[in-house]
């Protein structure tokens, strides 16, 4: 079975009177991975370790592991956005880990958010993303 549209399920909420038939009816379109699963499935599908991905990353080790466990709730974007060009995931797989991280998605009309998503695209290190990030007075990644 597909899934529903974000679209699709929006116009169901609106004319669906009881909450709890709408969800009831559409109990499978919820996400149920958490921010640390995800992270450890995608370390999974890049063959990389937490030790690897933190030492790229450039984020202090004690916070990075406490957000790949699952301890610390609600990271922020930044430090989201160092662990997926730390770990070299794509942008969709960024997109997501952002998505369930509760955080805004990366936005092409950002100037700083387009630095970032050309570093994904192209496999560019934090370090030169920063850079990048810096000359043109934006907030780094940290």
């Amino acid at each position: 079975m597909s899934r529903k549209t974000t679209d699709e399920l929006l116009k169901l909420i609106e004319q669906e009177k009881r909450l709890d038939t709408f969800f009831e009816n559409n109990s499978e379109e919820f996400e149920d991975t958490s921010l640390s699963e995800e992270l450890a499935r995608l370390l999974g599908i890049y063959n990389l370790t937490k030790a690897t991905v933190i030492r790229s990353s450039l984020l202090d080790k004690t916070y990075a592991y406490q957000i790949f466990d699952g301890r610390k709730i609600n990271p922020s974007r930044s430090k989201l956005l160092a662990i997926c060009l730390g770990a070299g995931f794509s942008l969709r797989e960024t997109q997501r880990v952002l998505r369930l991280g509760h955080t805004e998605p990366l936005h092409p009309r950002n100037r700083r958010d387009c630095v970032i998503i050309h570093s994904i695209n192209h496999h560019i290190s934090i370090w030169k993303t920063n850079e990048v990030l810096f000359d043109m007075k934006e907030d780094l990644l940290e």
